[in-house]
């Protein structure tokens, strides 16, 4: 099975068991949708299925999500087209949510398939990596009845770096680089970080013609080690990426945030990157991986987005470690290096299946959409008048108003009258907020937020901001409540109690 040649008949066999094997992974083991950031997509796919426009489109850039009130539009616009074609209603936009996951979940099996090709022309190779690459947390989370626009972006990522990597005429190049990058741009922020990847590519081509065969020095070897030691440990040493408690601490936590997302198959990382590095005569895709890898590395130390940027690459090291192994010189393979790959890939998959059911700690109890919420959202879109506002505090109350179809609906925001402060380039705000935010004291979120903090609906200052708002419901999460919900709750007509939801009059 594991000899250099693999008969057509066994790779389809292989393949259709990585499909199943993907499918099965995402199989639902929930009542509902999950995740945060999906139900802020999901009301946006629904808005456009309803108005038939994106609302948010007040300037060219709301298109990408950089100016105030908009987001990335491709996901929704996906959600919307797909809710059409499938004729599920808003409400059932889950469903959608769930057949996308399912599809974006399985392509991201040929994306890391086409792009392992560009490096190895070989069927064990591609097909680690394609396996490592779909069922790794870090790509399974974000679909599995998730819709983030994360999740999309990894998993196209590699199709992007394929056409960067393939031997193709400039032309055609340039055009699908384009076109995908545009793509990328429009689903989410991390796009940035194509622009480094593809600078890093123009110039090493460049470089290869000013200097031949630069790719084959020994010396880049040593060089390179030393860059990656002092690249890896000054964020550790100058504290630059380290924004609260203990460095040591915080880089025992980042090495558990990795390990988590990436699986069991991460001890493999090291001999990976080991063998590349001090490999003689590297080609040119085997420096691109590993001078990428050096320029994201600062990234392993920012815990909240940094695994999501760099997943692929360690990926990549792990697969070349494996097939190293299962690719001998020799005709033959060690019966128990090859048990023990098999038991890695085993453990891989009950490692990735395990967290993708289930959680652990604080996040247990809402990491989901309950049953409860969803009738309550139910009884909110047959007994609510359409069009009214109602106003929420919390994750699980605000996924009612997303789910109930508009009824009610959130606060609505005027468009012409918000107040915006353009940024500096040189800012980083600039580039992840985007090149214009809202003037501080205008957001509407900030407006919320001051509202909860009075102690009675009563107040004069809290009946002006309900008046502006012209809302006419309040939604009130029992498990998690402010002052104001409890004079809301004593002193205002309770129209529905499920026992942790109520609606009531304002």
């Amino acid at each position: 099975m594991f000899k250099n040649e693999i008969s057509r008949r066994k790779k389809v066999i292989l393949f259709t068991l990585l499909i199943i094997l993907n499918v099965v992974l995402r199989i639902p083991s929930i009542p509902h949708e999950k995740g945060g950031d999906s139900f802020v997509i999901h009301s946006y796919a629904n808005s456009i299925t309803s108005l038939g426009v994106a609302e948010w489109w007040t300037n060219w850039i709301s298109v990408f999500g950089l100016y105030p009130y908009s987001y990335a539009s491709t996901i929704p616009f996906s959600l919307s087209g797909l809710s059409q074609l499938t004729g599920l209603d808003s409400i059932e936009m889950e469903y959608t949510i769930l057949l996308f996951s399912v599809v974006i979940g399985l392509i991201s099996i040929f994306t890391a398939y086409s792009l392992a090709g560009t490096v190895y022309d070989n069927f064990i190779f591609k097909y680690i990596m394609a396996l490592f690459f779909s069922i790794s947390q870090g790509v399974l989370i974000f679909s599995t009845w998730e819709i983030s626009t994360r999740g999309p972006f990894i998993i196209l990522m590699p199709l992007y770096l394929y056409i960067l990597l393939k031997r193709m005429h400039y032309g055609k190049t340039i055009l699908l680089v384009s076109i995908l990058g545009v793509f990328l741009a429009a689903t989410h922020h991390f796009f940035y970080f194509l622009i480094p990847l593809t600078v890093l590519y123009l110039f090493m081509n460049i470089l290869l013609k000013i200097i031949p065969n630069w790719n084959e020095k020994e010396y880049l070897n040593y060089l390179y080690i030393a860059c990656l030691i002092v690249i890896l440990t000054h964020p550790f040493l100058s504290h630059s990426m380290i924004t609260a408690g203990s460095r040591y601490g915080w880089v025992l936590d980042t090495v558990k945030i990795n390990a988590r997302y990436i699986g069991p198959t991460l001890i493999f990382l090291f001999g990976g990157l080991a063998y590349l590095t001090f490999k003689k005569d590297k080609k040119f895709e085997e420096w691109y991986f590993l001078l990428a890898f050096l320029g994201l590395s600062p990234l392993f130390y920012n815990q909240t987005y940094g695994i999501y940027i760099q997943l692929l690459f360690p990926i990549f090291f792990i697969s070349v470690a494996f097939k190293n192994i299962l690719v001998p010189k020799k005709i033959g393979t060690n019966k128990i290096i090859v048990s023990i790959i098999v038991i890695m890939i085993i453990s891989l998959s009950t490692f990735s299946c395990f967290y993708n059911h289930f959680r652990t700690g604080q996040a247990k109890s809402y990491w989901y959409m309950s049953e409860e919420e969803y009738m309550t959202s139910k009884w909110s879109k047959n007994y609510i008048s359409e069009g009214q506002i109602a106003i929420s505090q919390g994750l699980l109350s605000q996924r009612i108003l997303v789910t109930s179809d508009g009824n009610p609906s959130s606060p609505k925001v005027n468009m012409s009258e918000i107040e915006t402060i353009k940024m500096s380039p040189i800012s980083t705000r600039y580039y992840f907020d985007g090149p214009y935010v809202l003037k501080p004291g205008t957001s509407l979120s900030g407006l919320l937020n001051w509202l909860y903090e009075f102690d009675n609906v009563d107040d004069s200052r809290a009946q002006n901001i309900i008046k502006n708002l012209d809302a006419k419901y309040s939604i009130i999460d029992n498990n998690y409540y402010t002052n104001l919900d409890t004079s809301i709750r004593n002193t205002r007509n309770k129209l529905y109690d499920s026992g942790q939801f109520n609606f009531c009059m304002l």
